[in-house]
């Protein structure tokens, strides 16, 4: 999670929302971390500029926060566009890119509200475009995460918001996601506000990145099979050839290193 994208502040406001509600302040929260977290280390969390890095920062919150530790990890997965799915096929629990997912019934109704409200106001001047089916699919899949993690006591929600294509005036299509806590039977206090996050690139888990290679390649060449084993079918046969020639050159670096 990079510190400042839309995922850091969008974790990042949830963070601090639960905070609040728990009438904790950030040194409650950096007093529960064993060893001891700084209150400055909790403040640029919750605003974006220091996200947490690992899983075991992540499970540091949950504790601190008193939420359900793998609801927080899914989440703060989901918000870097990878969202755990139940996969029959492989009988496990699969994380995929959002790019790749797919609206739900209720969330392809307000995709194609969105479309329309989009199609009504467009003009040849006024290019007004609506989010795509995919944001839809992470925003729906990122408020069910916050809804399991948060209970009844909470209202998770999102709207969506069009765009415009113009090289001065525009401005893109949203989906924003809204947090309210119930404070009484019929008061909701709004908590926090934020786009629903669009990664631009497949976050790497970082166990694979120490994970020591097979075949005695050098740490560089494990990282790389790697990463490219863990594309998509399509994406990966455009690259097939050059992960073919990694292979065979590090079959032969390692090869001439034995002898």
């Amino acid at each position: 999670m990079k510190s400042g994208s839309g995922s850091a502040v969008a974790f990042g406001r949830v963070l601090q929302a639960v905070r609040k509600h728990l009438s904790k302040n950030q040194a409650d929260v950096a007093s529960s971390f064993g060893p001891k977290l700084s209150v400055a280390a909790v403040s640029m969390a919750e605003s974006g500029n220091r996200p947490p890095k690992t899983e075991a920062i992540v499970r540091g919150y949950a504790a601190a926060l008193e939420l359900d530790e793998d609801a927080l990890l899914d989440l703060w997965w989901a918000m870097q566009g990878m969202v755990a799915l139940e996969s029959e096929a492989e009988e496990r629990v699969v994380k995929q890119w959002w790019r790749e997912l797919r609206p739900g019934l209720d969330a392809s109704l307000d995709l194609h509200r969105a479309e329309t409200a989009a199609k009504t106001k467009w003009t040849p001047n006024d290019d007004y475009y609506a989010p795509s089916a995919a944001l839809f699919a992470l925003a729906d899949a990122i408020c069910g995460i916050l809804t399991r993690m948060l209970g009844n006591s909470w209202k998770v929600s999102y709207k969506a918001e069009i765009g415009l294509r113009e090289p001065f005036d525009g401005y893109l299509a949203v989906v924003n996601i809204k947090l309210q806590a119930q404070v009484s039977d019929e008061s909701l206090e709004m908590m926090a506000t934020f786009a629903c996050p669009e990664p631009a690139t497949r976050p790497f888990p970082a166990e694979l990145m120490r994970a020591k290679p097979q075949g005695g390649s050098s740490p560089d060449v494990g990282w790389i099979f790697n990463a490219l084993m863990s594309m998509p079918a399509r994406e990966r046969a455009a690259v097939a050839g050059f992960i073919h020639g990694l292979r065979e050159g590090s079959s032969l670096y390692g090869a001439g290193e034995d002898k």
